[in-house]
C-alpha cells in the first residue's frame, strides 16, 4: 500500500506476529500492497482483451472478499516473498523507525528538547 502525505509517498512491508497476525507498517523497502490489479483503457499488445477480461474478474473477485471482510481494522493486501504475491488480511496498527518523527516520539512517549 501506498499512501501520499504531503507530498511524500509511504511504502509498508511486513512481519507476521503471533498475536496479531499479519502486520504491515512504514518502510522504504515496498513489500506490500493494497489488492487491486491495473485495468486499462485501451487494450495493447502487452495487455490483450484476453488479460483486460482476467484482470476485470480478478478484481471482482477481491472487491467481493473486501466487502465480506467483518473485521474493520484490516485490509485485504497482497505481501511480497521471493518476488511473489501472496493474498492476506493485513492490519496497520505497527509503527516502526521509518514512521515520521512525530508519530514515533508520541507513541514511545519521548520526552523532546
Amino acid at each position: 500500500m501506498a499512501q501520499q502525505k504531503q507530498g511524500k509517498t509511504t511504502t509498508y512491508t511486513w512481519i507476521l506476529s503471533p498475536e496479531n497476525g499479519m502486520v504491515c507498517l512504514a518502510s522504504p523497502h515496498s513489500y506490500q500492497t493494497v489488492t487491486g490489479l491495473w485495468e486499462v483503457t485501451k487494450l495493447m499488445a502487452c495487455h490483450d482483451a484476453e488479460l483486460a477480461h482476467a484482470t476485470k474478474k480478478i478484481n471482482g473477485v477481491l472487491n467481493k472478499l473486501e466487502k465480506s471482510n467483518k473485521d474493520r481494522k484490516r485490509k485485504l493486501s497482497f505481501i511480497r516473498f521471493r518476488n511473489r504475491p501472496f493474498l492476506v488480511w493485513a492490519r496497520y496498527s505497527a509503527i516502526g523507525q521509518f514512521d515520521e518523527d512525530k508519530t514515533v516520539i508520541k507513541e514511545l512517549n519521548l520526552k523532546v528538547k
